[in-house]
């Protein structure tokens, strides 16, 4: 298996990858027009780029955002969320400042956060995903829950 060059370090070489998603505090709908989704998948990048990793896939709903990610063993999974949160929000107010009238403390994203190695899943399940938000947003039941999906006679949940 060959590694990305882009890992090599002094002391170590090798990827970790993870499936993460954020929500907006107060779960408000900031990126329902395409111009806001813009901003936001430009901060992500952005972001990204600055602490050094690679975000394979992205895809940003109008409450929250799921990422793919592939982090350098040298950065820990929460540090590097951390910094992504960080650094997009920063980005985000600086490009619509208006938004720090919903956000005068400047908290853009929740608390929590999802993340999951993609190790027990393929890498192409997990993009696939991610790619697919708005059909798995589709899916949901008149009360919001997701609905589980069918397969063979066996009920699959409809998170990964």
């Amino acid at each position: 298996m060959s590694y990305s060059n882009t890992f090599g370090h002094q002391h170590s070489t090798g990827k970790s990858t993870w499936h993460v998603g954020r929500c907006t505090k107060y779960r408000y709908n900031l990126f329902k027009s395409l111009y806001h989704k813009n901003i936001c998948m430009i901060a992500l990048d952005e972001a990204a780029k600055k602490i050094g990793v690679i975000l394979l896939e992205k895809e940003v709903q109008p409450e929250h955002i799921h990422l793919v990610v592939e982090l350098p063993l040298t950065i820990a999974p929460t540090v590097a969320i951390g910094k992504i949160k960080g650094l997009s929000a920063r980005i985000i107010f600086a490009l619509r400042p208006k938004l720090r009238l919903r956000y005068p403390k400047g908290h853009l994203w929740s608390t929590g956060k999802f993340a999951t190695s993609v190790r027990y899943i393929t890498l192409e399940k997990a993009k696939e995903y991610v790619k697919n938000q708005e059909a798995h947003h589709a899916k949901t039941l008149s009360t919001g829950i997701p609905a589980p999906e069918r397969s063979g006679g066996v009920v699959q949940g409809a998170n990964l």
